[in-house]
């Protein structure tokens, strides 16, 4: 069949070809690079300038097809600004898949949202975003923008592959400095990929090509130690107009001990005889130091405030007093403020806080973190203070800020210490419960549970809950158990000791399952909890187990004399490098049996290929745990 050119479909034809981009038709894409990707990083190109030492020229240009729905969040087409940071350009494009242009926005098409998240050490103030819906896939979102700074303490980071799932065709990083003030460079993570990075005399220049998209894996070490980026620092920095240095750890401490932390210490004469009031019993620094932080938390509840220099400098140790709230750096300076008019030596202390144990580099000082805690000296320990919340207990961080590098900040300088790391031998749950099963198949129980180590983080929030969600938390913390009532309970917090213990009474009328006029009882009743992770043919990352724990349970299982055991499972004992898992069952009296169930599990990284033999032990421990006897009904 012929194809008729007409004048009009000329003229169509030509208008199409005059609108398309080539670069940003999916014809030109490769396969490889579509392979397990939602989106496409086409091309990118981002400047900074430096070159000034009191100024910051970022020059963000990228392209990003986007295959599905899941890559829409990929385009990352915004800006930060505030009174120190200035928006100069903004503009996008949207192409569809044969790369003809869509649609053109331009500033006055941005939304202008706040930046604050609530618990960031330092956040910009605002936002300009572009909130865009598209209407088909695939199509290709170009973004540019150009932003300027009186700020050259955080020079952004280069991640050519920008998380899972997302592919890279080209990424162009290109740093300007002068000479004389030339940036630290930290490189990452950058073996087996087409990546490259010259130096001139003036700039770094870094390329990156064809990089295939990685795909998450369960279990996994954070993106942030998996994907390859480049990192730099100044020794000789702005931030917010305020001249700062730091070559390393010491010298950095340092200046943000006589640039941040000085002129904000400062309180009452009142609050200063209260706080030697309250310490006047005590004859240890600990003594001391828990009487303050008892005060503290009775007095001041935490809010967001980003003032001060970029954020980063504490509100006045007076306004906390007489507000009576603060952010992390201020409720932090207030207490330290406290303990240095009792005598106690206190370190302002600054680090990534949340579960992702995010560590300082050692060996390449900058200006990070999200978060500020106290850390008082004992001997060649410190005991961490959390000054945020109203309920942890005295030396408690639990799982926000355990286990990593951070920065304290003491006399002599920046350091970087580590926080107290727990074990499965400190993360205990341990378990006991008196049961009573009927005939009908319905179970009593009266239960116990107590929670230490992280075991505690977890469990210790639950005694704040009211009823109804007291009992909400148990129906999904008991999911497996089909329809129960919690007739009782008592809950204890032992903030002295880091122990959480509660006292339950269930009622579970259908538990077992009837064979005939026998039943099958499930042991296991109360810790059915391991989730057996998914197959993967061939797993690319590390295995990392986040936390270790223990978990201990005693359970007495008494049938009411119209029942009895048919017989008792052997006794298991699994020991491998990820734990280990024990059960057994035995006889106590002629209507009695017990049941005992330890699991450990060990905090570690192992290598990939050890992902299937710790897929095979979870499989285990979880069918283990489903494990049920027969209990016949007496003639």
């Amino acid at each position: 069949m012929r194809l008729l050119i007409t004048p009009i479909l000329l003229a169509v034809l030509s208008l199409n070809t005059f609108a398309q981009d080539p670069q940003f038709s999916i014809g030109a894409v490769s396969t490889e690079l579509m392979e397990n990707a939602n989106s496409i990083l086409l091309d990118e190109k981002i400047e900074i300038d430096i070159t000034e030492n009191d100024q910051m020229v970022y020059t963000n240009y990228k392209a990003v097809m986007v295959l599905n729905k899941r890559g829409d969040n990929n385009v990352d087409a915004y800006a930060r600004y505030d009174d120190d940071a200035k928006v100069k350009d903004i503009e996008a494009w949207v192409y569809d898949a044969m790369g003809n242009e869509m649609e053109h926005f331009k500033e006055r098409d941005f939304k202008d949202v706040s930046a604050s998240d609530g618990i960031s050490i330092y956040n910009d103030d605002r936002i300009l975003y572009l909130d865009y819906t598209p209407t088909t896939y695939p199509y290709t979102l170009v973004f540019q923008s150009v932003t300027e700074s009186n700020t050259t303490a955080f020079i952004p980071r280069w991640f050519p592959l920008g998380g899972y799932y997302t592919s890279t065709k080209n990424s162009e990083f290109i740093i300007k400095y002068n000479p004389t003030n030339k940036p630290r460079v930290l490189k990452k993570n950058l073996q087996g990929y087409d990546i490259s990075i010259s130096e001139t005399p003036e700039a770094f220049v870094c390329t990156a090509k064809n990089m295939k998209a990685v795909s998450y894996e369960e279990y996994s070490p954070s993106y942030r130690t998996i994907l390859p980026h480049v990192k730099f620092a100044l020794n000789n920095f702005y931030l917010k107009g305020v001249p700062g240095y730091g070559k390393d750890w010491k010298e950095l401490g340092t200046w943000m001990d006589k640039q941040l932390l000085t002129g904000v210490s400062d309180l009452p004469s009142t609050t200063v005889a209260k706080a030697k009031q309250l310490a006047a019993s005590e004859t240890t620094n600990l003594g001391k130091a828990k009487k303050i932080y008892e005060y503290l938390q009775n007095k001041v509840r935490y809010i967001s405030i980003q003032i001060g220099i970029g954020g980063w400098k504490p509100m006045l140790a007076e306004d906390v007093d007489k507000l009576s709230y603060g952010d992390c750096k201020a409720l932090t300076n207030y207490t330290k403020t406290l303990l240095d008019i009792v005598g106690v030596p206190s370190y302002y202390t600054v680090l990534y806080a949340g579960d992702n144990e995010i560590d300082f580099n050692p060996d390449f000082a900058t200006i990070e973190g999200n978060h500020a805690i106290l850390g008082i000296p004992d001997g060649n320990d410190i005991t961490w203070l959390e000054c945020t919340s109203q309920g942890t207990p005295f030396g408690f961080g639990g799982n926000f800020s355990d286990d990593r590098d951070v920065l304290v900040v003491t006399p002599e300088g920046g350091k970087i210490v580590h926080t107290k790391a727990y074990t499965f031998k400190d993360n205990v749950q341990e378990n006991s419960a008196n049961i009573t099963v009927f005939p009908s198949g319905k179970v009593q129980a009266d239960f116990s549970g107590t929670y230490s180590g992280l075991q505690y983080d977890e469990a210790y929030r639950v005694g704040a809950l009211d009823k109804g969600d007291l009992e909400k938390h148990y129906k999904n913390r008991w999911s497996y158990i089909n329809g129960f009532t919690i007739e009782d309970y008592e809950l204890t917090n032992n903030k002295e000791d880091i122990l959480f213990s509660e006292e339950i009474s269930v009622n579970i009328p259908n538990y077992c399952s009837s064979i005939g006029n026998d039943l099958l009882f499930g042991l296991n009743v109360f810790t059915q909890s391991v989730t057996v992770p998914p197959r993967f043919s061939d797993r690319k990352q590390k295995l990392q187990i986040a936390e270790g724990f223990t978990e201990i349970d005693t359970l007495t299982i008494n049938m009411v004399e119209a029942l009895r055991v048919d017989s008792l499972p052997e006794a298991v004992n699994i020991e491998n490098k990820f734990g280990s898992y024990s059960f057994s069952v035995s006889n106590i009296s002629e209507n009695t049996i017990e049941y005992r169930r330890t699991f450990i599990l060990k905090k570690g990284i192992f290598p990939a290929s050890d992902y299937r033999k710790y897929r095979s032990f979870l499989r285990r421990v979880s069918k283990l745990d489903q494990s049920k006897i027969l209990l016949k009904q007496n003639s």
